[in-house]
């Protein structure tokens, strides 16, 4: 079982980070939108200097206003991300997304902007194995990105069928994990659990759950709409 080199949560307002091979502070501020003092000052005692790979630190995330999205269906804006990239993954025009998010410079998008999706046929649909703890994303029949899930609670079985994504929400809090995805059964979703690494426990409730990073990811793949199979 994979065991993280300091296993930590963040507070709200914060994401974990591994630190990778060659990273220092001035790079990972850079990717994040934030300043090395900001990060030095959520982490006290790391040393700007004797950064080590897989240690783990908190990143503080710049307050942004939600845009206005009644369906829920954001976005955070990744590195090498571009409105072009992101109107063709959702096969929506540049224009569209425009409208849906009055204001922005098209131009100039930066890591951890939220945008609102407008709602189009998903480009993707999900498949979830809970005996061999695995979630599946297909896109045009074809497999396109797998991920980890936290072991089904047999005290707490998840429930199985079809859903479909009815919510999204960025930063639920920490109990919560990085990101929510509300599938339609009341109080049943996906997210995710405050480590960035995925950790092999046995969850106390039934909601698929996620390793902070993957959770973040999958949350850009399935806008509103997507169909998750369970079986």
């Amino acid at each position: 079982m994979f065991t993280p080199y300091s296993h930590r949560q963040c507070p709200s307002g914060m994401i974990p980070y591994t630190i990778r091979a060659g990273d220092t502070l001035n790079s990972i501020a850079q990717e994040y939108n934030t300043t090395p003092q900001e990060i030095l000052d959520a982490n006290p005692g790391v040393q700007p200097h004797l950064l080590r790979v897989g240690q783990q630190i908190c990143i503080p995330i710049g307050i942004q206003m939600y845009p206005l999205c009644p369906t829920t269906n954001y976005y955070v804006v990744v590195a090498g991300d571009t409105f072009e990239s992101i109107s063709r993954y959702f096969n929506i025009s540049p224009t569209l997304l425009l409208f849906s998010n009055y204001g922005i410079d098209p131009n100039n998008l930066y890591v951890d902007q939220i945008l609102c999706i407008p709602v189009a046929p998903s480009p993707v649909n999900v498949r979830v194995d809970v005996a061999d703890e695995i979630l599946t994303v297909y896109r045009n029949s074809s497999i396109f990105k797998t991920y980890s899930i936290v072991p089904e609670n047999p005290m707490f079985p998840m429930p199985r069928g079809t859903f479909t994504v009815l919510n999204k929400q960025v930063d639920p809090g920490v109990e919560v994990g990085a990101r929510w995805i509300g599938l339609s059964e009341a109080g049943f979703g996906i997210r995710g659990v405050n480590s960035p690494e995925f950790i092999d426990i046995l969850a106390t409730e039934n909601n698929i759950i996620m390793s902070n990073r993957d959770v973040s990811e999958l949350f850009n793949l399935v806008p509103v709409g997507t169909t998750i199979d369970i079986t």
